[in-house]
């Protein structure tokens, strides 16, 4: 009886997964209209805002920190993408600046174990190593993709050679794209002829419906997974780096496979150095969500996913391959987090500052 119960529950959260994602993706596609519909002006407001790529990388931090998620954030960025109000190299930095806010969530976690002082001296540098290599891959990455466009240039090849033409107006068909654009039809007819009630609703929509994806997810994978965590993911860090990327893809956020393993490296269950890999394989596993959403909508989106992938990628080969520069991330975490069990209030300071007052001050005074 109690196996039937716990097949029952694990067939439950498996349809509440698939109907959660249908809906998400239908989040996405109304986004995606939504903005067509508010026309060239419109359009051309956000596409002036978002030429100046130090702007974009603060609002991409910004919306990340405030949703909690850089698979919500770079979803909407995608949506944005394939309706044509933003550029893609006007959204690669934003990209990039969602992989810097999603890191917001560990920081939160470790700070649960503040008043255990070498606890939360393991747990602060498993949190900010995760800080610290996503700043520098956009320290390095984002003055290269200024001058050369590389990222944008190596996603476009990528997906002209999968597609042929890039460009919004060709778009991927099938019965699943069918079946979405049915679905955001009924959610138009929820915002009484209302373009901006619309986009709200579809935002809203695509956040809720991934807050669900995640924790239905999160029950059916990370809680009978964990117990395995330091007896054979851990054992290389190629396989570390796979599980970051499997689990990631499995639950749809970095944030919350990240964050589960902070509270395990406080307790010294799992050392900063095999946390490494891991989390750097979260950063690839998180790409998926925005292929994913995508899929509903054209070419332009889909390379807009690439260049979010191939960010993270080159991350990894600059830095985490590279002798000369793979420690500076864990250095650093080490640092920072000995002066945060010297001073507690440093840590807040960090938090409050770093992802939220430097971001809003320079958007409110420079846009």
């Amino acid at each position: 009886m109690n196996d039937y119960n716990k097949n029952f529950k694990i067939l439950f959260k498996t349809l509440g997964v698939v109907l959660a994602l249908y809906l998400f993706l239908v989040g996405i596609k109304g986004l995606s209209s939504g903005i067509k519909m508010l026309g060239g002006d419109f359009a051309n407001q956000i596409m002036t805002t978002t030429s100046n790529p130090f702007i974009s990388l603060l609002v991409g931090i910004l919306a990340t920190t405030l949703f909690q998620s850089s698979s919500t954030t770079t979803s909407i960025i995608v949506g944005m993408v394939s309706s044509g109000a933003v550029t893609l190299s006007g959204a690669i930095p934003m990209i990039m600046g969602a992989n810097i806010g999603t890191t917001v969530t560990n920081t939160i976690v470790s700070m649960g174990h503040i008043r255990r002082g070498n606890e939360f001296k393991r747990a602060f540098s498993a949190a900010t190593h995760h800080d610290i290599f996503n700043v520098l891959s956009v320290i390095i990455l984002l003055p290269l993709e200024i001058a050369f466009g590389f990222i944008e240039k190596t996603a476009t090849g990528l997906g002209t050679i999968l597609f042929g033409t890039i460009s919004t107006d060709e778009v991927f068909q099938s019965p699943i794209k069918a079946a979405i654009k049915w679905g955001s039809k009924h959610v138009q007819s929820l915002s009484f002829d209302s373009v901006t009630l619309y986009i709200i609703l579809s935002v809203l929509l695509t956040f809720a419906m991934l807050f669900f994806i995640v924790k239905l997810l999160r029950s059916l994978v990370l809680e009978n997974i964990q117990q395995y965590f330091d007896k054979f993911i851990f054992k290389s860090a190629a396989r570390a780096m796979f599980a970051g990327i499997i689990l990631t893809i499995m639950v749809q956020s970095s944030s919350i496979t990240t964050s589960t393993i902070v509270p395990l490296a406080g307790a010294g269950v799992v050392r900063l150095h095999q946390l490494y890999p891991f989390t750097i394989g979260a950063n690839v596993g998180t790409t998926v969500t925005a292929l994913l959403a995508s899929l509903t909508l054209n070419v332009t989106a889909m390379v807009a996913g690439f260049a979010h992938l191939f960010f993270n990628i080159f991350g990894i080969v600059i830095i985490f391959l590279n002798p000369l520069l793979k420690n500076i991330p864990l250095d650093l975490a080490d640092w920072l987090s000995e002066k945060a069990v010297e001073n507690r209030f440093i840590p807040l300071f960090y938090l409050v500052l770093f992802f939220f007052i430097l971001p809003f001050t320079f958007i409110y005074f420079w846009r």
